[in-house]
């Protein structure tokens, strides 16, 4: 299976500027993950290979070598953006699918614009199919999600999550901001993983709403910080 994504979203993210015009024909803002986080203005051309647990990939490690450096329970203290601190647990749960990812830097973006990545940011790697529970001494998560994890080499672990917000079982709320004033507010989990440690953070990010309408309407978007670990 072949896929190209464009990632836009992370430029808005990590600069603090507006999207406009971007969409993903439900209204939403588009991005991809590198690495664990959201890449500015580029895209990665992608064929994905099943293989099995225990098969050989191409980099020279099957699925289960690689999710067994990174098996178990790991803790991390974690700071709020608002104040405060606690202690955040991440555990990774049992292999459910696993693909060879062969990617390359794409040609070209929409519209024909030139990618913003190096070819570095578009290496070969693992995805695995995993459960991860995810939860804070505090309360305020709880959760187990179904993650990819994305692996370029043994011990050296990411993915990413957006959060469904209607079904947490902790008692985080957002308000970072207030959710009335806009479109739409998502909250995301980024992290990585090694033999030994997790580190991440969760962050945000909240829609206003659409100005005009048609090709000449736009939208924009304003990060914002949740907590990081």
């Amino acid at each position: 299976m072949s896929e190209r994504r464009w990632l836009s979203l992370a430029f808005a993210a990590a600069t603090g500027v507006g999207l406009l015009g971007c969409g993903d024909g439900a209204g939403g803002p588009q991005g991809g993950q590198i690495g664990g986080v959201h890449v500015a203005e580029g895209a990665c051309d992608e064929e994905k290979e099943d293989i099995g647990a225990d098969d050989v990939s191409p980099l020279g490690f099957s699925a289960r070598e690689a999710l067994s450096a990174v098996s178990g329970e790991r803790s991390a203290p974690l700071t709020w953006a608002k104040g405060g601190s606690t202690t955040v647990t991440v555990s990774v749960g049992e292999l459910a699918a696993a693909r060879f990812v062969r990617s390359t830097v794409a040609s070209g973006g929409p519209g024909g614009a030139e990618p913003a990545l190096a070819a570095g940011d578009c290496a070969d790697h693992l995805q695995i199919d995993v459960p991860l529970a995810f939860s804070t001494e505090d309360g305020a998560f709880d959760e187990s999600f179904a993650v990819t994890l994305r692996i370029r080499q043994v011990g050296d672990v990411s993915f990413y999550h957006r959060i469904d917000l209607s079904a947490l079982q902790g008692s985080y709320e957002v308000t970072e901001v207030d959710p009335a004033e806009f479109r739409e507010v998502t909250v995301s989990l980024s992290g990585t993983l090694s033999s030994s440690a997790v580190s991440g953070e969760i962050s945000g990010m909240a829609e206003n709403h659409p100005i005009g309408s048609g090709p000449e309407g736009s939208v924009s978007a304003q990060p914002f910080d949740v907590a990081e670990f």
